[in-house]
Parts: structure tokens; sequence; C-alpha cells
């Protein structure tokens, strides 16, 4: 099978690229490494060069989003005035990213259904605690500065948001809100974050 070369790191960014979309389009047990091969425009054994199975492509999308997501929410706190400020940004910077990205959304929501294979749930609980971690951070931060409520428990805020933006993702797949746009979405965190703002 012809195709371009391409130095080995633009090789393996180009199959996660594309295995995003292969398994946003069927799931992770019905797609196949010759269907990421194909679209790729290279053999099945190129693949196995850079990933030894589907399921560490698998992981290495999952990982790999998590930590874009968690840069991305420093950037936010690096660039705010205050902690309350960078949580309706880090709110606002997922939500865009998931609109602009829809494969990567479906395929986090695809991988809970395969949460019986130990690896996928390990990956996907190290991903939600870190998001958890980084939110507390965040909300500590926001109370040592006198912008968030002292009387609100740190931890059990970080789990609710991180709840908050799951249920997010789902109503905007299942369009259980019309319109879900940013508008709306706007509207909600600030209607949550002024419940938290220090008065």
């Amino acid at each position: 099978m012809a195709t371009q070369r391409m130095p080995g790191r633009e090789r393996r960014k180009q199959i996660l690229v594309t295995a995003v979309r292969v398994f946003a389009r069927s799931n992770y047990q019905s797609a196949r490494m010759a269907d990421i091969a194909a679209e790729v425009g290279v053999s099945e054994a190129a693949i196995y060069r850079y990933f030894p199975s589907k399921k560490s492509i698998y992981l290495e999308i999952l990982r790999h989003m998590s930590r874009r997501i968690v840069t991305f929410w420093q950037e936010e706190v690096d660039g705010s005035p205050d902690a309350l400020t960078a949580l309706r940004k880090m709110g606002m910077t997922y939500y865009r990213r998931m609109m602009r990205h829809p494969d990567e959304l479906k395929v986090q929501f695809q991988a809970v259904a395969e949460v019986s294979d130990p690896e996928i749930s390990t990956r996907l609980h190290q991903d939600h605690t870190d998001y958890i971690d980084f939110i507390r951070g965040v909300i500590r931060l926001g109370q040592s500065q006198g912008c968030i409520r002292q009387d609100l428990d740190a931890d059990t805020m970080a789990w609710f948001l991180d709840g908050v933006g799951v249920l997010f993702n789902l109503t905007n797949m299942l369009s259980l809100k019309d319109p879900f746009d940013e508008a709306t979405v706007e509207s909600l965190l600030d209607h949550f974050l002024e419940s938290m703002a220090a008065r």
C-alpha cells in the first residue's frame, strides 16, 4: 500500500487522529486495526510498528485528550485575575473544545461502556481523578483569594463540577435541550458560579 513517508512522530499522531474518527464511527469493540490502517493509508503491519494493539491506541487517545484538557485549564488559570473567573473560562474552554471535536466526545462516552476492561477503567478513573484534583485546586485558590465562599467543601464542589461537565456533554450529544448553545452554557455556568462567589 503506497503512502507518503513521514517522520515517526508525525505518523504516530496521524494514526491517533485517524483512530478517533474510526472509533467514533463505530465503537471500540467493532473497530479493527485494519480499519485504522486503511484510513491512514498504510498497511496493518505498519500500524503495529507504532502501537502493539488496538487497546494501546485507545488508551493513548483517552490519555492524550485528558492531558490536553488539563493543559488548557492551566492556561485559563494562568491568564485569569482570580479563580472564579478561571472556573468560568475553564468551563467555556471545555465546552468549545467538545463542540469543535465531536468525535473525541463520542470516544470518551463510548469508553464508559468498556469499564469492564480493567485497563480502560483505570484510565478513565485516572482521567477524572486528574480533573477533580485540578478543579479542587482552583477552588481552594479562590478561597484563599477571598472570591469563593469559605464554607464550601472544595472536594465536594470539585466532584460536582466534574459531574456537571459530564451532564453538559450528555445533554449536547442527546439534544436534550434545544438550543444547547454557547449562550446557554454561559448562562448555566454564571448561575452556578454566582452561588459559589464570596459575598
